[in-house]
């Protein structure tokens, strides 16, 4: 069982390193290899984040 589920609320590291949040649109495979397509909540870009990227939930 993945840890986060579509839908969610999070905070997560992007591919520039930096923070965002955004809301997990999909998730693909299991834990600890699943990822997880969030779109961010300034950009509205959807981008692909590894589960050990997430930090937590809001």
């Amino acid at each position: 069982m993945t840890q986060f589920n579509k839908g969610d609320r999070v905070q997560y590291q992007g591919q520039d390193n930096q923070k965002h949040t955004g809301e997990i649109r999909r998730i693909q495979g299991e834990p600890p290899q699943a990822r997880y397509t969030v779109r961010d909540e300034k950009t509205q870009a959807e981008e692909q984040v590894e589960e050990q990227k997430i930090e937590r939930s809001l």
